[in-house]
């Protein structure tokens, strides 16, 4: 009976394969591993030299199901001998398989484990409001009223206090010293002002909420204190915003360098990096020129007819602060750099099943929040500042109000503010554009008037610099 044969010999291989793939530069495994995947290639292909989507897929879909690393040796080698099929044939993996954990669940774990560092009265105080219901149906009252986010910074902010006073040496309840040891913490550590206040606010809030009996007006007026110098303390997005102009030509130049990556890419890692660049470049172009909400733009979908209407995107209501739906529109550079994604970076990641915009290795859609992270890693490599989603919107205000301070008020309508009461933030800002502006022009033409040379201030002179009192030489007395 003869020997049952799962690849094809090397002598039965196409002369064109046999060529390109001895051409290949490998190690000795690896030239053993992927010739087997193609002499499997050429066994049950109908014809080898052609690699079609329906191919692959009528040939390796099969073999992924039994066999996963034989697959992915058969896309690899395939990738490597036909470079203008590589994307296509990591597009058709399966999606790794993780167990998804319930949200409600993780949220009550979250809870109980900071309450525990709290002490026993607040812990008793605080258990039947922060009951959560698997359901929905039976959350208490602090689940209820709070926002999710909302009741995790205060549970941790409590927690975080009481870590404090142990480590001080203090009695583990809400008073002055405690609380005074606790900005003395956050201060050694470097916080900003508007950290330490957000912090107390916190505090102030969980405690009042399970003490309401008791009189927390010293603490009040401490935030009250705090929350005034921290409106007089630059935040600190402001000193991590650069100009919205730079940003975006920085977007474009390392979508460019994608688009090099992509076309020189032949393993499945090349395609990862060249993806992770473009979509870090694609989010960071669109947010300059757009400066929506980072969760708004992880949440844009990619219908059928996008590709024909690129320069305006729909973006739902749902994922807006001001809850209505929102219209954004691009310019020809970000259409081109979108187009690009989708049809070539995109088409190599992303699952068939998948709509989304922005997806991840794995092929599936990727959070606002992951967005943000590699948008703050890339900046911080290549411009030696951080700058993440939230601070890109500061930069495009300051756009705004610094080439067009008559009308900063849009600044609030673009960002999509969900109240006007960001609004005078702009326009004091703005006022003092217009005053620099105003005197700048005032003090020109008093000068034309006079006739007076007011560049002769301005230029630089070849004369050395004064020496300072204490450079010069002692004089002899006489």
């Amino acid at each position: 009976m003869p020997k049952h044969r799962v690849t094809a010999p090397r002598d039965a291989w196409p002369d064109v394969l046999r060529v390109r793939f001895d051409a290949l530069s490998l190690s000795d495994h690896q030239r053993h591993r992927l010739g087997q995947a193609l002499g499997r290639w050429v066994l049950l292909a109908p014809d080898p030299l052609e690699v079609t989507r329906q191919t692959c897929e009528a040939v390796i879909a099969p073999i992924q199901r039994a066999r996963r690393g034989v697959a992915a040796s058969m896309r690899q080698v395939l990738g490597l001998v036909f470079p203008e099929a590589a994307p296509m044939l990591y597009s058709l993996r399966e999606p790794r398989r993780r167990n998804r954990r319930d949200p409600r669940t993780d949220f009550a774990e979250h809870l109980k484990r900071h309450l525990g560092r709290c002490p026993q009265e607040w812990q008793d105080r605080a258990a039947p409001m922060l009951i959560v219901d698997p359901d929905g149906l039976g959350d208490g009252l602090l689940v209820q009223v709070w926002a999710a986010s909302t009741l995790k910074r205060r549970v941790e902010a409590a927690g975080r206090y009481f870590d404090c006073c142990r480590v001080s040496g203090l009695p583990c309840v809400l008073h002055s010293a405690g609380v005074k040891a606790r900005l003395r913490e956050l201060q050694e550590a470097g916080s900003r002002p508007a950290a330490a206040t957000i912090e107390i606010a916190s505090l102030l809030a969980f405690s009042s909420a399970l003490f309401p009996e008791k009189d927390h007006g010293w603490l009040e007026k401490t935030h009250r204190s705090l929350k005034k110098i921290a409106a007089a303390s630059p935040s600190r997005n402001a000193g991590r915003a650069l100009p919205a102009d730079d940003l975006r030509q920085f977007g474009l130049e390392i979508f460019a360098l994608a688009d090099r990556k992509f076309e020189e890419a032949r393993l499945r890692r090349d395609f990862e990096e060249a993806h992770m660049l473009a979509r870090t470049a694609l989010a960071l172009v669109l947010l300059t020129e757009a400066p929506m909400r980072v969760g708004a733009l992880a949440s844009i979908d990619v219908t059928p007819g996008l590709l024909s209407r690129l320069g305006v995107i729909h973006v739902e209501g749902c994922y807006t602060k001001t809850g209505e739906a929102e219209t954004r529109l691009f310019s020809g550079d970000a259409v081109r750099c979108l187009a690009s994604y989708i049809s070539r970076h995109r088409a190599a990641m992303a699952l068939p099943t998948e709509n989304k915009l922005f997806v991840g290795d794995n092929g599936l859609a990727v959070l606002g929040a992951t967005l943000s992270e590699n948008i703050g890693r890339l900046t911080e490599e290549q411009l030696g500042r951080r700058v993440t989603a939230h601070p890109i919107r500061h930069s495009a205000a300051n756009f705004i109000v610094a080439r067009a301070p008559e009308e900063a008020a849009l600044a609030s309508v673009i960002l999509g503010h969900r109240t006007s009461g960001v609004t005078p933030v702009y326009t004091r800002r703005a006022g003092q554009v217009l005053a620099s502006q105003s005197h700048a022009e005032a003090a020109r033409r008093t000068a034309e008037r006079l006739g007076a040379d007011t560049e002769v201030f301005r230029r630089k002179t070849g004369k050395a610099p004064r020496r300072k009192r204490q450079d010069r030489a002692l004089r002899k007395k006489r």
